[in-house]
């Protein structure tokens, strides 16, 4: 019986077009081949993040709080995707009462402390979802970005957090505040565009933190502490490909930027972070990817991100039930897969599959087929043990089994995998599925009878002998094949009817005293069960 197979649904992602980011667009590479997409990771990991959220908000559980900024993240990798416009607008009206006190302003002592890159965000986040930025929340998103724009040489153009002691803002935020403050049309647009630009350096990398305010020199090659950092470069391409500018400053910063990504990307096709993240991760991979576009590079980095997303195949392990979720890292999906995903890296989980969600976009498709499991026709004796047969799979394919008591992960090589199971205890219907990794999946049920004392009664206990009576046996499985003796000798038998019953129709012989009428069920050994008779003139 076929439980679910993959829904195809190419047209929902293009192939080689401008995609979504955030509101940014995705340039594809002029001289990309046409390579069919597979949405399956898409459409897993959507699944999966939406599943996180609870009335529009991503709450962490593990110090009691709900996440404004992932959620904001969430939002916006459901937008880049597209499709998800109802959800996208969900989560910023869920966020709305509590954005101000709860994300990009806190006060402490009196004092508050209002975050520049938060606002960013955020804007960028309402002019996507369609709301009104001037009045969101009873607060002007757009005049307070504008406030926390400097407008001083050397420092015009970039955001700052006010009564911030402990940092400030950074090249994430000043790039939000980019795409905002242009989409919206301000006057200070120009100026936050000039700054961010400045956070390049020749190498073709933007850096992640600003020079001091205090510095007259806030270029990127000007400070010899500047370091090269993946997220806050492809974040900031991203940005700047939301404006659709013809500027050559634009224009040139994008083309020297992505070339940096494609030099500093992994054999494998992930990237690193920053000096303190240089460890492959989905974070870093999803961005990059996303700020490459449709390309050889974006393909493979997808590839690495299926490989560390939850599939069908995880249902071998701890992972079961978490399908569309992705791992952070190597460490992360082998942590996963022996213990799950647990109150501590929840967050860890949910962070990186909103970076990287984007980026499956441009998943190669695969060879894979349908899969068929068959089991077993008729029932089968409880602790016996059932053949299983996998038909369909492509050679090389790994395949998952699962059902009671059974999780067996192999790489098939083609024709048919078989396995033997053993069968529980108890009386009902067995349900085993087998996965693959391409979201194929097939189901086999088998019917198993365990161990019970049936119920014999008779149209009556004490029988002239020559004469008939019915017996019926009961307590029988649906359909089971059922026997019945009297004085030792088979008298009747046949299958129960849909009510477990089995009725026998016994002529008396001509013995007097005490005789017994025995049922049994399908396995003599253990479903039976009798009762006694007497028999006179």
């Amino acid at each position: 019986m076929r439980s679910s197979s993959r829904t195809r649904r190419l047209t929902s992602y293009a192939a080689s077009a401008l995609l979504v980011l955030g509101g940014g667009l995705l340039a594809a590479s002029p001289a990309t081949a046409v390579v069919t997409a597979d949405p399956i990771g898409v459409d897993e990991g959507t699944t999966w993040l939406t599943s996180q959220l609870s009335r529009g908000i991503l709450h962490n559980d593990q110090y009691d709080f709900d996440d404004y900024g992932l959620t904001a993240d969430a939002a916006l990798a459901l937008d880049a995707v597209g499709g998800h416009g109802a959800t996208v607008s969900q989560i910023a009206n869920a966020i709305e009462a509590g954005a101000h006190d709860s994300w990009y302003t806190s006060t402490f002592k009196g004092t508050t402390t209002t975050y520049a890159g938060s606002v960013a965000k955020l804007l960028v986040l309402v002019q996507a979802a369609g709301g009104t930025p001037t009045s969101y929340g009873g607060h002007d998103l757009l005049a307070l970005l504008n406030g926390l724009t400097a407008t001083t040489p050397p420092v015009a153009g970039r955001i700052e957090d006010t009564n911030n002691d402990f940092g400030d803002a950074n090249t994430v935020g000043q790039a939000f505040a980019v795409h905002g403050l242009a989409t919206a049309g301000s006057a200070k647009a120009a100026a936050a565009r000039g700054f961010l630009l400045k956070q390049q350096c020749s190498a073709g990398f933007f850096r992640l933190t600003f020079a001091s305010r205090t510095a007259t020199d806030q270029t990127c090659d000007g400070d010899a502490s500047s370091a090269p950092d993946t997220d806050a470069t492809a974040v900031a391409l991203l940005q700047l490909e939301a404006l659709q500018s013809s500027d050559s400053s634009v224009v040139n910063a994008i083309a020297q930027g992505r070339s940096w990504l494609r030099s500093t990307q992994k054999p494998d096709g992930s990237w690193g972070g920053g000096t303190n993240t240089e460890v492959a991760n989905a974070n870093s991979t999803g961005l990059a990817a996303s700020a490459l576009g449709n390309s050889t590079e974006a393909r493979q980095a997808a590839t690495w991100l299926r490989d560390h997303q939850v599939t069908g195949l995880d249902a071998c392990n701890a992972l079961a039930g978490q399908q569309g979720a992705i791992a952070y890292d190597d460490a992360g999906r082998s942590a996963g897969r022996r213990d799950g995903i647990t109150v501590t890296s929840t967050d860890q989980w949910r962070r990186a599959t909103t970076q990287a969600l984007p980026a499956l976009r441009w998943l190669p498709s695969v060879a894979s087929a349908p899969l068929s499991l068959s089991g077993p026709a008729g029932y089968r004796k409880a602790g016996g043990r059932a053949q299983l047969d996998t038909d369909g799979a492509v050679a090389g394919t790994q395949l998952c089994l699962v059902g009671p008591g059974v999780r067996v992960r192999r790489t098939t090589s083609g024709g048919t995998w078989s396995n033997l199971v053993t069968l529980p205890a108890g009386t009902g219907r067995r349900t085993y599925t087998v996965h693959d990794a391409h979201g194929h999946a097939d189901s086999a049920v088998v019917r198993v009878l365990g161990r019970k004392t049936l119920d014999v009664s008779t149209s009556g206990t004490t029988v002239h002998r020559s004469d008939t009576i019915t017996a019926v046996v009961s307590g029988l499985a649906g359909g089971e094949h059922a026997r019945v003796l009297y004085r030792g000798t088979v008298v009747a038998s046949g299958d129960a009817g849909r009510r477990g019953r089995f009725v026998a129709t016994i002529h008396v012989v001509r013995v007097l005293g005490d005789q017994t009428i025995t049922g049994y069920g399908q396995f003599a050994d253990i479903r039976r069960g009798s009762t006694v008779i007497k028999v006179v003139r």
